[in-house]
């Protein structure tokens, strides 16, 4: 064998088992996540936490959870079984990512999670309005724009007209939001949102809001997924996404398209793509007592990868690789999907 052909089969095989060993390649710790002592952790099986993390390496895509923690306080003990119907949803499905909104906790694990504990492989991320959860295992979760340029970049398009005539005092994008990137399998910006449900200009600040993302797309040049609350119609909303995003939609439940209609929605640039999207059951999931009455939005589950790259749209830097085949999460470096915690 050649010296030029024997250095391409070590190369190939170098690259294979790279790909073949992302549990080699664990997370750094982040100072802005739960701490996981092990005074405050339930233990789980690591049998079950091994073959959990097996399966996940061996799949091509991440599966991502949208929940509103939130709802009427109806019934008895009404936090306990919104507690409990969480611990089943994260249990049942087993998500790589939760993007929740309105959670009040600051932990998820401990004494005061003891129905269904859920395992201590995931981690909370800090926030106010909407927060994140995910495999510590798989995921690394890290803040990439400082508060203070995602300020200045919000005052600069204000500067320059870009945005609708929102009321001033309800002009609070960053404070919504959580912003993060998401490793190691693939690089890209998360966002756990949660729209204002209180003011009449919803639409305003979607539109704000989808100006300020695309914005930070071109800036950064890095996929981007937004997904949450959005507290306005998805009816509303429709035309007013455009590229380089697409709105995923997918068939809601009764309860909401009889109620206030689709308000929980994926939004994704085009080096992204979601399928399998639906609502969770929860009188089917949850194990508590009318889980509908403590958590009054469908959690929604769908699976994440990435889009057939066209020959006419050149791919953003963080995604360009010509020996990586569609698809392919291995080949690409993965940020935490959770939004940066901007306050």
């Amino acid at each position: 064998m050649s010296s030029s052909t024997e250095s391409k089969s070590k190369g190939e095989e170098k690259k294979v088992n790279s790909e073949n060993n992302l549990k080699d390649d664990m997370p750094k710790e982040d100072t802005t996540m739960e701490s996981n002592n092990k005074g405050e952790s339930p233990k789980t099986s690591p049998t079950s936490e091994k073959s959990k993390k097996q399966t996940e390496e061996e799949k091509q895509f991440l599966k991502v959870l949208i929940m509103n923690a939130s709802g009427p306080s109806q019934g008895e003990n009404p936090t306990a079984r919104r507690k409990q119907t969480i611990q089943n949803v994260i249990n049942k499905y087993n998500p790589d990512l939760v993007l929740f909104q309105e959670f009040k906790w600051e932990k998820i694990h401990g004494n005061k999670w003891p129905s269904d504990p859920i395992p201590t492989y995931y981690s909370l991320t800090k926030g106010d309005d909407a927060r994140i959860v995910y495999k510590n295992t798989e995921l690394i979760v890290e803040d990439l724009i400082p508060i203070t340029e995602l300020q200045r970049i919000i005052d600069e398009l204000k500067t320059k007209g870009k945005f609708s005539n929102t009321n001033p005092q309800h002009f609070a994008l960053i404070s919504r939001m959580t912003l993060r990137m998401v490793k190691p399998n693939m690089k890209f910006l998360c966002i756990s949102w949660h729209g204002e449900h209180k003011i009449k200009e919803k639409l305003d600040e979607f539109k704000n809001l989808i100006t300020f993302l695309t914005e930070i797309y071109v800036k950064y040049k890095k996929p981007l997924l937004i997904a949450g609350d959005f507290n306005v119609g998805i009816k509303l909303i429709r035309q007013e996404v455009k590229e380089p995003f697409k709105l995923w939609e997918y068939e809601a439940s009764e309860r909401r398209t009889d109620t206030d209609g689709v308000i929980d929605y994926f939004i994704a640039s085009k080096e992204l793509q979601l399928s399998d999207i639906k609502p969770v059951d929860l009188k089917k999931d949850s194990t508590a007592d009318n889980p509908e009455e403590v958590l009054d939005h469908d959690p929604i589950i769908a699976k994440l990868e990435l889009a057939p790259l066209s020959d006419t749209d050149p791919p953003l830097d963080e995604v360009t690789d010509t020996n990586r085949t569609t698809k392919d999460f291995g080949k690409l470096n993965l940020s935490d999907m959770t939004s940066v915690d901007v306050k």
